[in-house]
């Protein structure tokens, strides 16, 4: 019984982690479908110098709508995640209460749960790998279908808000470039200043991380060395979008190797010395 007490060590301090690590993924997935109160809170602290500048910094009801909004939009992420934590979690317990007993049956259940998981892994990193474009082509659209629906600053729409938030800190105006706003209006308030006979957005002009104008003479007129109008948003959302993406799929691969060291250490528990 005593010859397999290394590997259950060992078993029982990767379960150890991995539990944790599973339980860390439940809370975000929880708060990424649920968490509409702490989500509001943390990106209130984002939105409010942008909606300070459109004068409407106390209009709690459109950030609760944006907020909607983005949970909508990562509610299957955090379903996903959710049920990726819990079931590691579930995992980790069965093997480290296997590892910890002793217990040939519980160590044959958890080798092949978690070959399970470890395949369904696998297979989700190699479809976003192989179809990552298409991915962030989804994202792609949403943002154009605000653009579409795009007015003014000051109707401080969701649309208009997704609009003014995205576009500075990415540099770009429209999704292929300011032709794509059909419907905004000639005239906006900005900053405590009215803006008339505009010839595009205002978020295409030139801006600081507090969401304030600094390309000279925009939007009264706009050129190349104050505003965006010649870099559209398709390609840098999407590169953006790759960019945060490729963290979670590196942290798939991480649990697939974690995983698959479990599985090893199972098999090899179990052909040393269980009773």
């Amino acid at each position: 019984m005593l010859c397999n007490l290394p590997c259950r060590i060992v078993l029982i301090v990767i379960n150890s982690i991995t539990g944790l690590a599973g339980l860390i993924m439940l809370a975000f997935g929880a708060l990424m479908v649920w968490g509409q109160d702490a989500l509001y809170n943390i990106l209130v602290r984002f939105l409010t110098p942008l909606l300070h500048s459109t004068g409407t910094s106390n209009n709690a009801a459109q950030i609760t709508e944006l907020i909607g909004r983005v949970l909508t939009a990562t509610s299957p992420v955090g379903v996903a995640l959710f049920s990726l934590g819990a079931a590691l979690t579930i995992l980790s317990m069965v093997g480290y209460c296997g590892a910890c007993c002793n217990y040939k049956i519980l160590l044959y259940v958890y080798a092949a749960l978690i070959g399970v998981v470890d395949l369904a892994i696998l297979l989700c990193f190699s479809i976003y790998f192989a179809k990552r474009d298409e991915i962030a082509s989804w994202a792609v659209k949403l943002f154009a279908e605000s653009v579409e629906k795009y007015q003014s600053m000051q109707t401080n729409t969701v649309d208009s808000l997704v609009v003014g938030l995205i576009q500075p800190p990415l540099k770009c105006c429209g999704v292929d470039g300011p032709g794509d706003f059909k419907k905004m209006a000639s005239t906006d308030v900005y900053g405590g200043k009215t803006y008339d006979n505009l010839q595009h957005p205002i978020p295409c002009c030139w801006m600081n991380e507090q969401y304030e104008i600094i390309g000279q003479n925009c939007p009264a007129t706009f050129t190349q060395q104050n505003s965006y109008i010649n870099q559209g948003c398709r390609e840098v959302l999407k590169s953006t979008f790759i960019h945060y993406m490729n963290y979670a799929a590196y942290g798939l691969i991480g649990a697939f190797l974690v995983l698959l060291v479990l599985i090893l250490f199972t098999i090899l528990t179990i052909c040393i010395d269980v009773v």
